[in-house]
């Protein structure tokens, strides 16, 4: 499993979230801290690779309201 698999990423994304529920049931608050960490990682670098798709529509949006801002503005 490499780090730019999608595999990869899902199984850090299920295990923040199972990390997470064991916190809340233990009260364990320190290992949210872990929690967060790894959430803001999987954030920040597995998105691209879990959500391809989604990210492209996002930029067509965003690309798509600049212009109709712009063309308002004139």
């Amino acid at each position: 499993m490499t780090v730019r698999s999608k595999a990869f990423w899902t199984f850090l994304s299920f295990l923040a979230f199972l990390l997470f529920i064991v916190a809340i049931y233990t009260k364990l608050y320190w290992l949210n801290i872990f929690v967060i960490v790894l959430g803001l990682l999987v954030n920040k670098e597995g998105t691209s690779i879990l959500f391809p798709n989604y990210l492209e529509k996002k930029k067509i949006v965003l690309e798509r309201s600049k212009v109709i801002h712009e063309s308002k503005g004139k």
